[in-house]
């Protein structure tokens, strides 16, 4: 697998400055760059990382997981933690697999509910 080398990126929203996590890549005379992770308005306090590359034998046991209906999250943070990416235990809503044919590349990516506001009523009342 392919190592890129990546930094923190200053993102000017109006009067709020983000961060992400980008890296570049050359491609004749244009520059392309490729968005990494998203780290919120504070890069001291950053999340855990949702998005790990995975090694054939860990998609092995993970698809054979998914194809017997025996996944749960904790079996998807088991794997992580033996591949050495511990993360936060917290509700997965879904995973994401994504394979690069050229690159030959295999991407699981941890998906979280999204938090409610507590105020939020419905758009339509009676």
């Amino acid at each position: 697998m392919t190592e890129h080398k990546t930094f923190i990126r200053m993102i000017k929203q109006g009067d709020k400055i983000r961060y992400a996590e980008v890296w570049n890549e050359r491609q004749g005379k244009k520059v392309i760059q490729h968005h990494v992770r998203y780290l919120g308005s504070d890069p001291d306090n950053l999340p855990d990382p949702s998005s790990f590359d995975i090694e054939k034998v860990h998609f092995g046991y993970l698809a054979q997981l998914i194809l017997s209906d025996a996944l749960s999250a904790d079996d998807v943070y088991l794997m992580l933690d033996g591949m050495g990416k511990s993360v936060e235990r917290k509700e997965l809503k879904e995973i994401v697999i994504r394979h690069n044919i050229s690159e030959k590349k295999t991407r699981l990516r941890l998906v979280f509910p999204r938090k409610r506001k507590n105020g939020a009523q419905s758009a339509v009342e009676d």
